[in-house]
């Protein structure tokens, strides 16, 4: 059994079995899969990611844009022997239940020889007769079915590819296997050879290429997102709190804190390591308040990412209680933008919000993609540094044209947030 959580139809985590059930959100989708770990020979089995991903073609260009769709599978194959056909035939299988109508001839048979796994749950058995028949039965309905032609794999022959049966054209092969990165938007190599072995790895991604057209007559969305509810899930849940505040963060960041064992500090009196405490104390805050929220993990035998909610104000972070002058000003505080972290420790991707300065609005920024958004979109998992400004700053009051160079016939002098933050910088708070 292999636990996982799925995000954005990819896998954002393959957990390791001894990991503690702390790591699994409430919000998490978690999804478990029954894998294999040796073919019936005793030979190694690969277990391969595999993506659902759909071609689109772009109007304006000859270039076709790749789409993730559906949930992912964890596919188990024999590592001896695997070529191009057997392990399409492996994905067809574990796909059947997804597909409208009977898949092609060519997926009718499964793969085999010694050390194959089969069995559409991924695990090493023998051939499922009663599904073997369902597709042997489907070959003669999908010859009798009148539909739509198909569109040739990229540099294949088109005679190779389909198959003409009373009339209509057939599909040799529903999609295409591309071997791809981890988040199953950089192709890698095609797996375009039929009989040359396959030089995969344990762990490798694969994306599934399907056209539009081929998705919108085989692939079932209903039947791909079909569940049965366990009875538990029925029964009333206590509510649990799934988050921590932000203010508990900063209470928790100014607290005394003892040293552990294995974090000693140097004492330059004793000329050795001593146990001891420290303590952070603020005593000025900056217009701009940098927060970072400790989204790491480690410890001598272990790093993980975490993945803890934390639920923050968008505008009314007050402070001043925080803050050791007496005297000071009061410390109040809007959010202004936010980065957001996905991925684990040694890989991931990063994604920020930002609200304009002009006309209020929140924008989600992701690589070259810059979208509207709204404030409930802005507090999640993901959230790794906040940016916040103090509101006596210009950026809270209401635009207008004077408060711009050259707006009136003598000009303005430039606002102070122009000018950059004068003899005030701003300033890290990082919870870690």
């Amino acid at each position: 059994m292999v636990v996982t959580d799925v995000y954005n139809h990819r896998f954002h985590k393959i957990f390791q079995m001894d990991e503690g059930l702390n790591h699994i959100m409430p919000r998490d989708d978690i999804f478990v899969y029954e894998v294999c770990g040796a073919a019936e020979d005793g030979s190694e089995c690969l277990l391969l990611s595999v993506y659902f991903r759909e071609r689109r073609s772009r109007p304006s260009s000859a270039s076709a844009g790749a789409v993730l769709y559906g949930q992912p599978l964890l596919l188990s194959v024999p590592k001896r022997g695997l070529t191009r056909e057997s392990l399409y035939q492996a994905v067809c299988e574990r796909i059947s239940r997804y597909i409208k109508q009977p898949l092609p001839a060519e997926c009718g048979s499964s793969p085999s020889g010694p050390g194959a796994c089969s069995g559409s749950r991924g695990g090493c058995e023998g051939e499922d007769e009663e599904e073997m028949e369902h597709l042997e039965e489907g070959k003669e309905q999908l010859s009798e079915t009148e539909g739509g032609g198909w569109e040739d794999e990229p540099g294949s022959d088109p005679g190779e590819t389909t198959q003409k049966t009373k009339g209509r054209s057939c599909p040799k092969r529903l999609f295409s296997l591309n071997a791809v990165n981890s988040y199953g938007t950089a192709d890698i190599n095609a797996l375009e050879t039929e009989e040359e072995l396959l030089k995969l790895n344990s762990g490798s991604t694969l994306a599934m290429n399907w056209d539009s057209e081929t998705r919108s007559l085989y692939y079932d969305e209903q039947e791909s997102e079909a569940f049965e509810k366990h009875v538990s899930v029925l029964q009333p849940q206590k509510k649990k709190k799934t988050a921590m505040a932000l203010r508990d963060c900063i209470e928790l960041f100014t607290t005394m804190e003892t040293l552990g064992e294995y974090d000693p500090w140097y004492c330059p009196t004793c000329k050795k390591h001593q146990q001891a405490t420290k303590k952070f104390d603020l005593w000025a805050l900056p217009k701009i308040l940098v927060v970072h929220l400790k989204r790491f993990s480690y410890s001598r035998y272990w790093r993980d990412k975490l993945d803890t909610v934390v639920e923050f104000p968008i505008r009314g972070l007050n402070m001043s209680e925080f803050v050791c002058d007496p005297s000071a000003r009061p410390y109040v505080y809007d959010l202004i933008a936010v980065s957001n972290h996905y991925g684990a420790m040694g890989v991931g991707h990063y994604t920020a919000y930002a609200k304009n300065k002009l006309n209020r609005k929140w924008y989600y920024f992701d690589d070259s993609n810059v979208s509207l958004a709204s404030e409930d979109q802005i507090v999640t998992k993901a959230a790794y540094v906040l940016f916040y400004q103090r509101r006596d700053d210009e950026f809270h009051k209401p635009p207008s044209l004077t408060s711009f160079p050259g707006a009136s016939d003598g000009g303005t002098r430039p606002s102070s947030s122009q000018q950059g933050l004068g003899d005030e910088e701003a300033y890290s708070m990082d919870t870690n």
